[in-house]
């Protein structure tokens, strides 16, 4: 069986604005839910073609790549599929995939996998691994690295100062930054 590595995008892969990272979900207290399934897709409403013509189109075109980040996933690529599991909306795949190809990452991911459901992040993320096995989820919300950990899924955090001091099932990794993750994947990958 292939290895499925599995990156979050802001936060882990881009640059959050100004190098700060308010968004992360700091309850790290959720308890799995076997209950929770991705709805099926609904086609694009007015609203949706609304927003991804104007809010969606500027919203994340000034966050560059992180350090390390383009090595990271290179290394992944190198030892099975990679995909970016990300929180943001369907509505923006366009200029998340125009950010993707402009940095590069393109050639060395799978699949791009958005939130098109009306589930929360962690939610999202954790109906969306359950049956995928992966063998690595890195992300920089501490909701969702402690909830994908008491689901039995491999996680890495990538810390910030507002994950760094919470405290997280012993089955997360924390990582500084991406070279880290960049070994963590190397050493996971000779242990199989």
């Amino acid at each position: 069986m292939s290895r499925l590595w599995s990156f979050d995008l802001d936060g882990v892969l881009a640059e959050p604005p100004f190098g700060w990272n308010p968004a992360i979900n700091r309850d790290v207290n959720l308890q799995p839910d076997a209950e929770t399934r991705l709805p099926p897709l609904r086609p694009a409403q007015l609203i949706d073609q609304l927003l991804a013509a104007t809010w969606y189109r500027c919203r994340y075109i000034l966050r560059p790549p992180r350090a390390d980040a383009l090595q990271a996933v290179r290394s992944a690529a190198q030892r099975g599929r990679v995909i970016v599991l990300t929180g943001r909306h369907e509505r923006g795949r366009r200029q998340t995939e125009s950010w993707l190809e402009r940095y590069h990452f393109a050639a060395y991911i799978d699949d791009l996998v958005m939130n098109a459901s009306n589930l929360k992040s962690a939610r999202y993320k954790e109906s969306y691994l359950r049956g995928q096995q992966a063998t690595l989820h890195i992300d920089d919300d501490a909701a969702t690295v402690a909830l994908l950990a008491r689901n039995g899924i491999s996680t890495a955090l990538v810390t910030w100062p507002r994950n760094r001091e919470l405290s997280y099932p012993c089955e997360v990794t924390r990582c500084d930054d991406l070279a880290a993750v960049r070994e963590l994947i190397e050493r996971m990958a000779l242990n199989d």
